[in-house]
């Protein structure tokens, strides 16, 4: 490492663990100035927590969904992902040597895409029930802060989710309750007192350390181990969430042109009685 960086990463706490990236502050990736996509015209894109964990985020929206692309878009998948699923905390403002909270209109690169989701996770598949859909849901946002309470360390473990999934939830209801309404893909997923849900199972497309059970997601440890679960793992662009995210979006009509790139969806979940993020500072 060359002595113009030591000093920067010794002053920089946040900045341990520069072995991702090389002397000149890029990360190690393939092409980093290569365009993936651009940021739409007229759009800004907030990577700083309270936005990453408690509201949709463009970026981690993206990553959901080509995380069910990398499975579903293979010749020979014969069981097809239902949705896709990452946790707020595998998104972040902290680059290699700079703090980037605002991704503004233009292209979006390579390297850049790598420093936003530095940890490489493995992206995992298994087969869940209604019940624990449910379940794992209401785990991610039981932490969601009420209004008009700040966000003060809004927990990672916050999922963010695919195109296929909408979803309501009223933060002025207890933990554990506060999911009013779901709909994955064609199929509404309903919670009555005294009904059980159906046998169905669901097919998502997740981060490996969420399956592992991190984050607080102790439900789901031991099933992506389980046969029964028919667990998988993607298996192009190294199955890795920040490359099949790059590859996804290279194909993508977001790498069209800066008027069709990336923006929020607003639909996916939409918040009750919650704290909405604010912009965070330049």
């Amino acid at each position: 490492m060359t002595p113009r960086i030591l000093p920067l990463l010794l002053s920089l706490p946040s900045l341990v663990g520069c072995i991702a990236f090389n002397d000149d502050c890029q990360a190690l990736v393939d092409n980093p100035n290569e365009r993936v996509a651009f940021i739409a015209k007229g759009t800004e894109i907030y990577l700083d927590r309270p936005n990453a964990r408690h509201g949709n985020n463009a970026i981690a929206q993206s990553a959901a969904d080509a995380f069910v692309w990398v499975f579903n878009s293979q010749p020979d998948a014969t069981t097809k992902v239902d949705f896709g699923l990452i946790n707020g905390g595998a998104v972040r403002d902290q680059g290699a040597c700079v703090l980037r909270t605002i991704l503004r209109e233009g292209p979006l690169t390579r390297g850049v895409l790598g420093e936003i989701l530095p940890f490489e996770n493995v992206v995992r598949v298994v087969d869940l029930s209604e019940q624990e859909v449910f379940d794992t849901l209401e785990l991610s946002v039981s932490r969601l802060f009420a209004a008009p309470t700040p966000i003060t360390s809004p927990a990672g473990g916050f999922l963010q989710v695919s195109r296929e999934v909408s979803m309501e939830v009223d933060c002025s209801r207890m933990a554990g309750s506060r999911i009013t309404s779901l709909r994955i893909g064609s199929q509404t997923i309903t919670r009555g007192m005294f009904r059980p849900f159906p046998a169905t199972k669901l097919r998502v497309a997740i981060p490996g350390f969420i399956l592992a059970g991190n984050d607080g997601y102790t439900l789901l440890a031991g099933k992506g181990d389980d046969p029964s679960r028919n667990p998988g793992q993607a298996q192009r662009f190294s199955g890795i969430d920040s490359r099949v995210t790059m590859a996804y979006l290279l194909q993508s009509d977001f790498n069209k042109t800066v008027e069709n790139g990336i923006r929020v969806d607003p639909m996916r979940i939409r918040f009750l009685n919650c704290t909405t993020p604010s912009r965070p500072a330049q």
